[in-house]
């Protein structure tokens, strides 16, 4: 599902428009969808990296799509991500060969990925995001019934095109202002909350001392030694 329109042989590929002008369906979009492993690798694919968590902890707004050259693209500063759900669109290309070989099955692991079918919060989520959109981008409820990727299949080095994308949802995933309910750093979610629990618990303590103090001061008032 491509956006296509405009000028005669225009085909608008997300927020850039090419022109389709020679060669076939297939070298174009062969072309459209390229393997993009250029970025830095240096991430990691935590469990934790679903759509839900996405908006939720990082506060970037999931923005649902029916174009898929628009799959895993940031927008505006990096606030927003759009996320193509038709799988089951991208079940029905594996019947002719107009994608690249494992482009398809890869697209449909991003969604494992990102809406992970045994996540009972992620699908509470993804249902009330089809309930909210029903007047106006269709979702595809199949997009959350695939089987969830194991921790080998998680490995950034498993995906050849959308790879890019990828690594820079996940940078400004791991880069967002950490929330008092985020806990994509255990470490340091354990020390903001440490430190808290400290300043809480001296400050109860010196309070404590303090009117003790006072309550001797008090006493010696009445009852000098």
């Amino acid at each position: 599902m491509i956006d296509v329109g405009g000028l005669r042989n225009g085909i608008k590929l997300g927020q850039v428009s090419r022109n389709w002008t020679s060669g076939s369906l297939r070298d174009f979009i062969k072309s459209t969808f390229p393997c993009t492993n250029v970025l830095s690798d240096h991430v990691k694919l935590e469990r934790l990296f679903t759509a839900r968590n996405i908006e939720r902890v990082a506060d970037i707004q999931v923005i649902w799509t029916s174009n898929l050259a628009d799959h895993l693209q940031l927008e505006d500063d990096d606030t927003k991500v759009r996320l193509f759900s038709h799988a089951s669109f991208l079940e029905l290309q594996r019947q002719c060969d107009l994608f690249p070989a494992g482009f398809i099955d890869e697209t449909l692991q991003t969604l494992s990925l990102l809406l992970p079918s045994n996540d009972k919060k992620t699908v509470a989520w993804f249902r009330r995001e089809q309930r909210r959109n029903l007047n106006d981008e269709f979702i595809d409820g199949k997009a959350i019934t695939s089987r969830p990727l194991s921790m080998k299949e998680r490995q950034i080095d498993n995906f050849e095109f959308w790879h890019d994308r990828l690594v820079m949802l996940k940078q400004a995933f791991d880069e967002a202002d950490p929330k008092t309910s985020d806990r994509r750093k255990p470490v340091q979610w354990f020390n903001f909350w440490f430190a808290i629990a400290l300043v809480v618990g001296l400050t109860f303590f010196f309070g404590l001392v303090q009117s003790i103090e006072g309550g001797i001061q008090v006493y010696k008032a009445y009852y000098p030694s």
